[in-house]
């Protein structure tokens, strides 16, 4: 009997600490991008997290391509807000990007200016760890870059 609650009390205690997410992170695919021009330029004028940089540093890397003899482009990132809001039965994150995109060819004396904006949120319900919100978070940022490649495509 003893050793009955003993190992009673040792699946109790193993199911509480579970560390499993519940929530799958979302493998972003990032359309690609051609421009004009000769050279590339990413400006991020304010903070953000590492994650979301990370992301942005990878799709201007590897999805943003230039294929010109002349010119240059420079994509500005200039405000970045993330507000959480509590919501019946969970937590709400709203995300908002505002960017700016330069295209500059001095030989044809031409200069290109886009400006623009994405939001995205996430919401997550019922019973959560800060684990499983922070994997909220997280793909509601690459749906962001995501909608910024997709505007950015339409804009240009």
């Amino acid at each position: 009997m003893r050793n009955f609650f003993f190992i009673i009390f040792t699946l109790i205690f193993v199911s509480c600490s579970a560390k499993e997410s519940l929530i799958d992170p979302i493998n972003p695919q990032f359309e690609t991008i051609s421009f004009d021009v000769v050279q590339k330029e990413l400006i991020l004028k304010i903070d953000i997290p590492s994650n979301l940089k990370n992301l942005i540093n990878q799709w201007f890397d590897n999805k943003v391509k230039i294929n010109g003899f002349d010119g240059q482009m420079t994509f500005t990132i200039n405000d970045y807000r993330e507000e959480t809001s509590t919501i019946v039965d969970g937590k709400r994150v709203n995300i908002f990007l505002s960017f700016s995109l330069i295209l500059t060819k001095p030989t044809l004396s031409q200069k290109k200016y886009v400006e623009g904006s994405v939001t995205s949120f996430g919401t997550l319900t019922g019973d959560f760890s800060l684990n499983d919100f922070e994997v909220v978070i997280q793909n509601t940022q690459s749906d962001l870059i995501m909608r910024l490649s997709r505007d950015l495509q339409t804009k240009i």
